[in-house]
């Protein structure tokens, strides 16, 4: 998922780091995927969003951390939580989102064809009343949805199969700026080659609605990627009548207009406006949606509001406002590191405190499209200086996770993992701390006779608060060692992505703080959108390196048309290394991300989501 990122991440997950966080895990997990032609077990593919196991119990400086806690079943009905960002969404438009925070709000008021429990990675169905029914030939795939599900108002009627098909069709329009529609959902007969300018002038021939509770999918070719998808944002309904006004904007306005399905909603006024509960930079509110039946639901939603207090620039102060009761969890930036180690070795505090594995990988992206990174010799002169083992110590040290060496995380054993590299570094130095005299050597083969950068001056664009700001001094300051002068430009997480790194023409030379998550366990997910040319779009681009290498677009082509769980995870893996071995960009960290909640409330996580707290799970004590 992606999902795309968190503060200082994929994502996306999903991944949602959706590490555009986002997205994700660094447990070892062997998943069993049936064979995409014969799709002999349907629900295997689609749980392949996760594994059924339960997160495994992670190691740090003062020794073990509590793992996800029981699902809440039994909670108390009631009451308010407070959730701190550091950050914000960037859009309420289940069809935009692609950030680990859009998807702690697009999971908890809207309802994809399928979801997740909390404290699970298990896919499971949500608005679709049962997992797909799939041909022999893999080429057509059904879903039924639920009767009874209602759009909030100012729509207040019942959800059909047409605003599936209406809503899977805008993320091909250009103003709507999908992330990932043409990477899982381009499979679909008649899906449009290049993005249309609206929503209304996209129509997907292989999109049938036969009756309101019935979707028929025709595919080109059997796509396991694709059937994982449907776990994606992308596939809550959106209501055409209403939302075709807001969607016909050169942006689409439909993320200020949002109307909800799932158990909450943000707060709005009567024409639908959500400025009433959604302020950015400030708050976002949540509130129950009355036209939501719990009938229809495996959530339980026992809050009455969730709130969102954006601002959380300071890490400690942040912890300190949980540990207190003053606030209930947080959002989006994990505490700082000395405050993990002083409530790890309190062991009333350590209870309170989860560390989720990450699916997925932080990295160092570099813009191939201008001097000096469109020369490979100088970005793998990059590759060998960073001190990834001082980038960790920015998040923590050992107990932020494992010195990453290329993209597939140790959660693909079995899937790629392997094939990319394992644990082996093909930019090794010792102790991880950078080979500068190695990175000279790369410089003079790129013509720089004294193994030193004499060109112009680089722009780097970062988070403004740490740990992200820290991460990009480390970056600054190894590039210095081999010659670059580095311009830093320091902006709010989300606007680092919005404004410049996901805006190609925008891009600066460096973006220190990008991660990617996965979106379902499939090592297409992990490496097809971040590093595909074809990936590359206008706005909203996950692609930040924008890497477009014909050999690697080719591969990735032939990779996900097979259905062999082994031949895709060897063709996939051998992608893994390429990329790595481009240095478009430089993999530093597979992470474990801090959920810390008060003592006031009954944690439950999104376990797919980096550990965001899952708020259609939690409860007041």
């Amino acid at each position: 998922m992606h999902t795309t990122p968190r503060q200082g991440s994929t994502m996306h997950q999903h991944s949602k780091t959706r590490l555009p966080a986002p997205r994700r895990r660094i447990v070892t997990l062997l998943l069993v995927v049936a064979t995409a032609v014969t799709f002999v077990a349907v629900a295997g593919l689609l749980a392949g969003c996760g594994s059924s196991k339960k997160t495994t119990t992670t190691t740090g400086a003062a020794g073990a951390v509590t793992p996800p806690p029981p699902l809440n079943t039994n909670g108390k009905k009631g009451g308010s939580m407070t959730i701190l960002l550091a950050g914000d969404v960037d859009s309420m438009d289940p069809g935009y989102a692609y950030y680990a925070v859009d998807y702690e709000i697009i999971y908890a008021t809207q309802r994809p064809l399928y979801g997740y429990k909390a404290n699970s990675n298990t896919v499971i169905p949500d608005l679709a009343t049962a997992m797909p029914t799939v041909s022999k030939d893999g080429k057509t795939v059904t879903v039924h949805i639920r009767s009874g599900v209602r759009f909030s108002k100012p729509v207040n009627r019942e959800v059909t199969s047409a605003d599936v098909k209406y809503a899977i069709e805008r993320g091909f329009a250009g103003n709507v700026a999908n992330g990932y529609a043409t990477s899982y959902f381009g499979v679909l007969q008649g899906a449009p080659k290049v993005l249309a300018s609206t929503p209304a002038k996209v129509s997907i021939p292989g999109i049938e609605t036969p009756d309101k509770t019935t979707l028929v999918f025709h595919l080109t070719q059997p796509s396991g990627a694709f059937i994982g998808a449907l776990v994606m944002p992308l596939t809550a309904p959106v209501p055409e009548e209403y939302a075709k006004a807001f969607d016909a904007a050169a942006s689409s306005t439909y993320g200020q207009h949002v109307v909800a399905t799932g158990p909450y909603m943000v707060a709005n006024d009567a024409s639908g406006n959500v400025k009433v509960g959604w302020n950015p930079g400030t708050f976002i509110h949540l509130i129950r949606n009355k036209n939501w039946n719990a009938k229809t639901d495996f959530r339980p939603a026992y809050l009455d509001t969730i709130n969102y207090k954006e601002g959380a620039s300071d890490p400690t102060v942040m912890t300190r406002q949980i540990l207190a009761g003053s606030a209930d969890a947080n959002g989006d930036t994990p505490p700082s590191p000395a405050e993990l180690r002083s409530i790890l070795n309190n062991p009333t505090q350590k209870k309170q405190l989860f560390f989720i594995p990450v699916s997925g990988s932080r990295y160092v992206a570099l813009n191939t499209t201008k001097p000096p990174f469109d020369k490979l010799l100088v970005r793998q002169a990059v590759a060998y200086v960073l001190d990834r083992r001082a980038m960790r110590l920015t998040r923590g040290g050992p107990i932020d996770g494992v010195i990453a060496t290329h993209f597939l995380d140790p959660s693909f054993a079995g899937l790629g993992f392997e094939q990319g590299g394992g644990f082996s570094n093909p930019f090794p130095s010792a102790n991880d701390a950078g080979d500068v005299a190695k990175a000279k050597e790369m410089l003079k083969k790129a013509g720089f006779a004294n193994g030193m950068f004499t060109g112009a001056q680089v722009t780097m664009v970062s988070d403004n608060t740490p740990p992200g700001s820290n991460t990009a001094k480390v970056v600054a300051a190894d590039l210095a060692k081999i010659g670059f002068k580095v311009k830093n430009i320091s902006v709010l997480h989300q606007t680092m992505y919005s404004k410049f790194c996901s805006v190609p023409k925008n891009e600066p030379n460096i973006c220190p703080n990008v991660g990617w998550l996965q979106d379902f366990k499939d090592a297409q997910t992990i490496l097809d959108v971040p590093f595909n040319g074809k990936s590359i779009a206008p706005a909203n681009s996950s692609n930040w390196p924008q890497l477009n290498d014909p050999k690697i677009n080719a591969a990735m082509e032939a990779a996900a048309k097979l259905t062999d769980v082994k031949a895709r995870a060897d063709a996939w893996g051998k992608i893994d290394k390429e990329v790595t071995l481009t240095a478009a960009a430089v993999p530093w960290v597979w992470e474990n991300f801090p959920t810390l909640f008060s003592p006031r409330v009954v944690p439950q996580l999104q376990t797919w989501n980096e550990g965001a707290p899952d708020v259609a799970w939690v409860s007041i004590k």
